[in-house]
C-alpha cells in the first residue's frame, strides 16, 4: 500500500546509542522534497520494549529503522522477515506492508543494498552504456569477493557481493573468531545441494593469497572484481591487525584473472574497493587501494543508497529488493539533494546526555 501525501506516519530509529545520527536530517529533507507529511524520528533504547512494540503496532506508525543493539532481537518480534534479514540474520528496517486488507510489520535489511546499489552505481561510471541493472550478475566461475571484517557489517556484504555473483569470498580480520561465526552463519543458511553454494575462505597471510589468486597458484580462483571494507578505520596496532593490511595491500596488487564464465555484469576496470568506515571520509584503505590504481567508493556512498531504499519501501508499503531499488519511485531531483546533503553532512554532536526509554518510564 503506498503511503498518501495526506497521511502523517511517525517512522523512528531504535537503537541506542543514536543521538549522534545524521538519519534524522536526511530522512526528513527527502520526506520534505517529495511533499509528505511523514516524521522520521529517534526513539533511544536499547532493548525491544513493549512501547517500542505498540508504537509499531499503531496505526501512526509508517514503519522504522533499526540498528544496533537491536538489529536481531527486534526480528522475533516481527510478522515476517525478508530473505534479505534472514541471510544476514539482521533486522535494520520495518514496512508495514497491507496484505488481504491486514497490515504485518515486515522485518528486512536494507544494509546489504547500501553496499550492492553504491558498488553497481561505481561500475555504472565505468560502463555508462551498459546495463547494471539491479538484476544482473555475474556467472558463477567469473570472479570472487572479498570483504575485510568479521562482524554484523561484513554479513551485509559478504550477501551484496554473493547476490552480485561473486562466489567465492574472502575474508580478511583480525579476530578468526569472528570470521569462523560468520563462515557458520552463512552455511546454516545454504542449500548443500546448490552447486554455487556460498563459499568464504578466511585468508591469514599472503602465502594463502598467492596459493588462492597468485599466478602461480595450481588451482587458481577467480580474480576478486570488488572488495569491501567493513573494519573502523584506525591505525593497525597489534600483529593480527597490520597483517589485514598487508593482505589487503597484497590484493590490491594482484593482476585480475576472471573465470572463464561470462554474465550479466561487466568486469570492473578499474577494480572497485567500498570501505564502510566513513570517519574520516578518506580512510587509511581507501588510500592504499586508490594509490593501487583501485576505484576508490567512501562509506557515505552505501548510507545513502541504504536511506534511498528505505524511503522507497515505505512510499510503497513494500520489503522487496525490486521496489528498493527502483529509482523511478524517487525523483531525481529529491535523489540528488539527499546524496549532496549526506555527501557534506558534518558530524552531530550531542549537547546533552543520551537517554535510553529502556531504562525510564519515558
Amino acid at each position: 500500500m503506498t503511503h498518501t501525501h495526506a497521511e502523517h506516519k511517525d517512522i523512528y530509529l531504535f537503537g541506542f546509542p543514536i543521538a549522534h545520527s545524521g538519519a534524522p536530517s536526511l530522512h526528513n529533507l527527502v520526506f520534505e522534497s517529495i511533499g509528505s507529511p511523514c516524521t522520521y524520528k529517534l526513539w533511544s533504547t536499547s532493548a525491544v520494549t513493549q512501547a517500542v512494540l505498540d508504537e509499531l503496532r499503531s496505526a501512526s506508525s509508517g514503519g522504522a529503522a533499526v540498528t544496533m543493539p537491536l538489529k536481531a532481537e527486534i526480528m522475533k518480534y516481527l510478522d515476517e522477515i525478508s530473505p534479505e534479514g534472514y541471510a544476514t540474520g539482521a533486522c535494520n528496517t520495518v514496512v508495514p506492508v497491507e496484505v488481504n486488507g491486514h497490515r504485518k510489520l515486515v522485518g528486512t535489511n536494507t544494509d546489504f543494498l547500501g553496499v550492492r546499489n553504491s558498488l553497481l552505481a561505481a561500475l555504472g561510471t565505468q560502463h555508462p552504456g551498459v546495463s547494471v541493472g539491479t538484476t544482473a550478475t555475474y556467472a558463477p566461475g567469473q570472479a570472487s569477493g572479498m570483504v575485510i571484517g568479521g562482524g554484523a557489517t561484513t554479513r551485509s556484504a559478504v550477501h551484496a557481493l554473493y547476490t552480485l555473483g561473486m562466489n567465492p569470498i574472502f575474508l580478511a580480520n583480525r579476530d578468526a573468531a569472528e570470521v569462523a561465526d560468520t563462515i557458520a552463519h552463512f552455511d546454516s543458511r545454504s542449500d548443500p545441494a546448490n552447486p554455487n553454494r556460498l563459499r568464504l575462505i578466511h585468508l591469514t597471510s599472503v602465502e594463502q593469497v598467492e596459493g588462492h589468486l597468485g599466478p602461480n597458484a595450481t588451482d587458481r580462483l577467480p580474480g576478486i572484481a570488488m572488495v569491501v571494507g567493513a573494519i573502523p578505520a584506525i591505525a593497525p596496532k597489534s600483529f593480527e591487525e597490520r597483517m589485514v593490511y598487508t593482505i589487503a595491500t597484497h590484493i590490491f596488487t594482484l593482476p585480475f584473472q576472471p573465470g572463464n564464465a561470462t554474465g550479466d555484469l561487466p568486469i570492473p576496470s578499474p577494480r572497485i574497493f567500498l570501505d564502510m568506515a566513513y570517519k574520516p571520509r578518506l580512510t587509511p584503505l581507501l588510500k592504499i587501494a586508490a594509490a593501487l590504481g583501485w576505484q576508490d567508493v567512501g562509506g557515505v556512498q552505501a548510507m545513502i543508497e541504504q536511506g534511498l531504499a528505505q524511503q522507497r519501501m515505505w512510499k510503497m508499503g513494500s520489503s522487496s529488493v525490486a521496489v528498493a531499488s527502483d529509482e523511478s519511485i524517487l525523483d531525481a531531483e529529491t535523489c540528488r539533494k539527499a546524496r549532496v546533503f549526506v555527501e557534506n553532512m558534518t558530524d552531530i554532536v550531542p549537547t546533552e546526555p543520551e537517554v535510553d526509554r529502556a531504562k525510564t518510564s519515558v
